[in-house]
This record gives C-alpha cells, structure tokens and sequence, in this order.
C-alpha cells in the first residue's frame, strides 16, 4: 500500500514525498510525558510543523487520482467538481462540486449548500481538482 500525507501548515501544503520532506507519526516526546502526534520536517532544515502547533492539518490521500488533464492524487479536504459521463446516470449529467471527506470508511464529495453527498468512486464520471478548502475557501461558497 503506497500512503500518500499532506499538511497544511498554514501557509503552504507540504506533500510527503517530496524532495526533502519527512513525516513522523507516533508517540511524540514531551515535558508531561508521551503524546501521540505527528510531524513534517525538512532535511537540513527541522520540524516545519506538527500536530500540536494549532494551525497545522494533516490529511491523508485517497486511492482516487484526477481524470483530467496530467495525474494528480485526490486528497482529503481537496474541492473537486464530479462530471458524469454516462447517459443517463445516476446523478444526471449537472457537475457536482464539494469537499472531499472520508464518511463511514469511504471517501465521498460533500457538498453542505445542496445537502448531498456522492462516491469520490465512480465507474462513469470524471474527477476534477479545483483546490483546497485551505487556499481556495471561495470555491465551496459558490457550489450550488
């Protein structure tokens, strides 16, 4: 299994994986004792963030990559836009915008204005990256 991490440090999204980016996850020292936790560092550099600095999220990727244009791996708290390619699906041909979040063990895009939740899986639709709800918060105030 190939886990893919993000984390948003409040500034940046930092991608495990790249080029000089750690990631530790477990009992973390402390003064009071061990706490579990997590924390990204840069080689050569530190700890750029971790679980307990309050302005940092780490999210897991899913087993789901963007079908247009180049590869790219869906990510929890992404926005994407959901387009069904069949005639006659189930969910109708309009594009479906929301947030990705694992809900009872699977993913799904949610979308809080229509009160509707869809499989991020699906044989017959396509699968868009719009942004993040981190840096492009707008992009969820106007999915209709």
């Amino acid at each position: 299994m190939n886990t893919a991490y993000r984390v948003w440090d409040g500034e940046q999204m930092c991608y495990y994986g790249d080029e000089g980016i750690c990631l530790s996850i477990g009992e973390l020292g402390s003064i009071e004792g061990k706490v579990f936790g997590w924390s990204v560092w840069l080689e050569g550099y530190g700890v750029i963030a971790h679980s307990g600095d309050g302005k940092s999220v780490l999210m897991n990727g899913t087993d789901q990559f963007q079908t247009h244009s180049r590869l790219r791996r869906i990510y929890a708290r992404d926005i994407v836009q959901q387009e069904e390619t069949a005639p006659g699906g189930l969910y109708g041909p309009e594009p479906f915008i929301g947030e990705v979040k694992m809900i009872d063990g699977s993913w799904c895009i949610v979308n809080e204005k229509k009160e509707e939740c869809r499989p991020l899986f699906s044989e017959t639709a396509t699968n868009k990256v719009l942004g993040d709800v981190y840096q492009n918060p707008e992009l969820l105030e106007g999915a209709e």
